[in-house]
């Protein structure tokens, strides 16, 4: 899929709710170098309720994503939900008011949503990218990583690691 493909028609759309869907997979996440994500599938919907002078989207996220374990390094998938809104306003130029409102011109037909799922699968990201369940994580690797570790020991700090702070 194209980032084209996620785009919503608004121009003809009469007043009142609109209710669209994407799903998104490995194509999307292609040549997005900002995420630790190369592989994933989700379905999104938006819900668009237009006025007059904005349009107000609410998006559900759910999928999962396919990541790299931090403790042990094997890839593990990472299930996510969210939800998010955006409200639509409109303008003479693009501009973006803060983190939920953005400007486009009248003179616009269409809005590409691709950024915003971007953004969104991001914020959805756990901070520390690991297993769940430690027990689940590769214990061969687990276990090499122990030794490297209690191998590069430095006998130098051995003695600051008998004071103790009283």
């Amino acid at each position: 899929m194209k980032k084209d493909d996620y785009m919503i028609p608004f121009k003809g759309l009469a007043a009142g709710e609109h209710f669209f869907g994407f799903e998104i997979n490995e194509e999307f996440f292609k040549g997005e170098d900002l995420l630790d994500v190369k592989k994933g599938t989700a379905s999104i919907t938006v819900d668009l309720i237009k006025e007059a002078s904005l349009m107000d989207l609410h998006f559900r996220l759910n999928g999962s994503l396919r990541l790299v374990c931090e403790r042990c390094l094997s890839e593990y998938d990472q299930p996510f939900e969210g939800a998010f809104r955006l409200v639509v306003k409109f303008g003479e130029k693009f501009e973006e008011e803060s983190d939920e409102v953005v400007v486009i011109p009248h003179t616009e037909s269409n809005l590409n949503i691709s950024g915003y799922i971007y953004e969104y699968v991001n914020l959805l990201l756990p901070i520390k990218k690991a297993h769940l369940h430690p027990e689940d994580c590769d214990q061969e690797m687990i276990g090499k990583i122990e030794a490297y570790e209690q191998q590069k020991a430095d006998p130098r700090w051995d003695a600051l690691k008998k004071l103790k702070l009283k």
